[in-house]
């Protein structure tokens, strides 16, 4: 870039610009120098234009000074990132890394094995409850069920009684007598 030489007034103060910086910028340079030394001479009492030139300097130092150590701090937190990315590119960082997935592959070998055997359990169980249908079943199917005896009276004819089998015109104090007789033989 060419050398330039322009002049500017600031708060009524000419100042001649000159060296590698193009007018606009010069122009931006001098407005914020404008506002900050307005700023100083609205809110100061009896301040004068060098009074406010020097604190708007110390303002406009202090600005940079903020702006330097948050860019300091931005470029050593981009230092770290980048060493942190060197050490995952490199071969610590592909052992950290497969030493990691070797954990957690572990880990779901483990969790598959519990849920393995967790089926197989369950399995067993479903086995064994349905033999135990089944057997269930065969048993019912086999054996008589104790059921209370059903009445096979017919409602439309008359009630004689107690009265079973072939010989029902006996009386039932008969009956009693013949059944005692038979237990005392």
């Amino acid at each position: 870039m060419e050398k330039t030489r322009f002049k500017l007034n600031i708060c009524g103060v000419d100042v001649t610009v000159s060296g590698d910086v193009d007018r606009d910028g010069a122009e931006a340079i001098a407005e914020r120098v404008r506002v900050r030394m307005e700023e100083v001479l609205n809110n100061a009492y009896g301040a004068t234009i060098e009074k406010a030139a020097v604190i708007a300097a110390m303002n406009l130092s202090e600005e940079l000074s903020r702006t330097e150590a948050a860019l300091n701090q931005a470029r050593e937190e981009a230092n770290a990132l980048r060493t942190k990315t060197k050490e995952f590119a490199g071969a610590d960082g592909l052992k950290a890394r497969l030493s990691e997935a070797e954990m957690k592959l572990g880990v779901l070998q483990e969790k598959l094995r519990l849920a393995e055997n967790r089926a197989e359990a369950a399995e067993k169980e479903a086995e064994k409850a349905k033999a135990a249908a089944q057997n269930a079943a065969h048993t019912a199917a086999a054996e008589p069920l104790d059921l209370p005896p059903i009445d096979l009276r017919n409602p439309m004819l008359p009630d004689y009684g107690d009265e079973t089998g072939l010989v029902s015109f006996f009386e039932k104090a008969d009956v009693k007598e013949t059944a005692r007789e038979d237990e005392e033989d």
